[in-house]
């Protein structure tokens, strides 16, 4: 009888405690954008770090796809902040930095981003790289760079210059293509790069309208390789969103791509790249890639509740799953985990990227390619 009556009160104690235990982890909602497997890998993070006892926090993700409105979401916040709010459900924002300092430009303030705690994420100490703008508030967790992407059957040497590439996409009417910079970042990191190639290394990093009063070289060569990129019915297209380039190269249509570098190994992982395909970069002037960061805004209800999950993503458990999930290459040392992935990613070392950080000029890049570029017969 006293067995019995042990039992009961502890599942009694256990039906009225455990809801209460899990009510009492503070919520947490991270924002983020991009192609779906950046979408992919969120969820899996988020399920994994929800399902740790010892996790702190309980994260949700609100994610938009790359050319589903997601230019709409800086100005959301922006918006947020400017009105006050204090409890907005925009706790954690995961961007590359370039699209962070839109937010900013829009915003009017870089304390729409709260300076951190880092005693608060002890797996910083461990990142290889640094954030390459706003050291006190952006934390990166993986990087990804574009790089060229070729079928190595039907071309077994590919352009190493930029030169190269003007001679081969010319001699080679409709088998390169890139995708219109708007709707995914490939595409943008192929014409930010053709830019900004001809401009100083100061600019990189510079969100300085003067900057784009020495756009025309730029836009010269982008107009120059127009008539012989891709066409369908006759006329030049340039594909929405990274994958559709990227399909372009599976269906045999073009041999030659910009690509997201973690985008490609991915494809190539699951089968739907042939392996017969190739990734490199430009000798003289790779392409360009970011850095792909966490923020946590001054606009969230409980900035404390964010760090937990934050120094999750960048431990060894929380790169691995980049690695793996999405081919990122990890921010930490890639020793430290133990995945068969590693080497999938080989000679692609994140402290080396191209980094461009310009802010409100990659609107500017863009608006300027759909008058000039995206007009053209």
């Amino acid at each position: 009888m006293k067995t019995k009556l042990t039992l009961l009160l502890v599942l009694i104690f256990v039906v009225a405690v455990s809801p209460v235990a899990a009510a009492d982890k503070p919520t947490v909602t991270l924002w983020s954008t991009g192609s779906q497997n950046v979408s992919d890998l969120f969820n899996n993070l988020i399920e994994a770090y929800n399902a740790r006892p010892e996790s702190t926090s309980v994260v949700k993700l609100q994610f938009i796809l790359s050319g589903t409105g997601e230019d709409t979401l800086s100005s959301r916040i922006a918006a947020a902040y400017k009105t006050g709010k204090t409890n907005s459900g925009f706790d954690i924002i995961a961007e590359n930095s370039t699209s962070l300092q839109q937010y900013i430009d829009e915003a009017g303030s870089t304390d729409l981003f709260r300076d951190l705690d880092f005693s608060k994420i002890p797996n910083y100490k461990n990142l290889l790289i640094k954030p390459s703008i706003y050291e006190s508030k952006f934390v990166p967790y993986r990087g990804t760079t574009v790089v060229m992407a070729y079928d190595s059957a039907r071309l077994p040497n590919p352009p190493k210059t930029w030169d190269e590439l003007e001679a081969y996409v010319q001699a080679n009417p409709g088998k390169f293509a890139y995708n219109s910079p708007s709707t995914g970042g490939a595409g943008s990191g192929f014409v930010r790069t053709a830019i900004y190639k001809f401009l100083p290394e100061e600019s990189y990093m510079s969100n300085d309208p003067k900057w784009a009063e020495q756009y025309d070289q730029g836009f010269a060569l982008l107009k120059r390789i127009h008539p012989y990129l891709y066409k369908s019915g006759g006329k030049v297209v340039y594909p929405n969103k990274n994958q559709g380039t990227l399909d372009l190269l599976i269906n045999k249509e073009v041999d030659l791509i910009p690509a997201w570098a973690d985008q490609t190994l991915s494809n190539l992982a699951n089968g739907t790249l042939p392996d017969t395909v190739k990734i490199y970069q430009l000798e003289d002037y790779p392409l360009g890639g970011t850095d792909v960061v966490m923020a946590v805004t001054s606009i969230g209800a409980d900035p404390e509740a964010c760090y937990d999950f934050i120094n999750y993503v960048i431990s060894p458990e929380g790169q691995k799953k980049c690695l793996e999930l999405m081919y990122a290459v990890p921010v930490i040392d890639i020793s430290t985990i133990q995945s068969d992935a590693a080497k999938m990613i080989e000679g692609l070392d994140v402290s080396s990227f191209k980094v461009f950080s310009i802010g409100s000029l990659g609107d500017v890049i863009n608006q300027r390619w759909d008058r000039e570029i995206a007009t053209l017969p």
